[in-house]
């Protein structure tokens, strides 16, 4: 375990170390968000390139109630792999 901080408020929150940091490690009373970055942000708007990078920040479970009215929430996801199929004439 090592801890971290909400960004919005600076809570202390606990969460588990793992050895690959693309691994999303669960935290404790927060949520964990990433973004690979987003045209037009003047912050993070990495460029295609042969290096990824991600930002990665944390929430406290509190913050995310009390700015609940700002929180979009997306749902009804279908995600599917599909195909069709016909005999191959050649």
């Amino acid at each position: 375990m090592f801890n971290v901080h909400c960004i919005c408020c600076g809570t202390l929150l606990e969460m588990e170390e793992v050895d690959n940091p693309l691994v999303i490690s669960p935290v404790y009373d927060g949520l964990i968000f990433r973004a690979t970055g987003n045209y037009g942000s003047s912050v993070h708007d990495p460029m295609p390139s042969c290096e990824e990078e991600i930002l990665q920040v944390v929430i406290c479970d509190r913050c995310i109630k009390t700015g609940s009215n700002r929180v979009s929430k997306l749902y009804d996801i279908k995600r599917e792999d599909t195909a069709r199929i016909k005999r191959f004439k050649p």
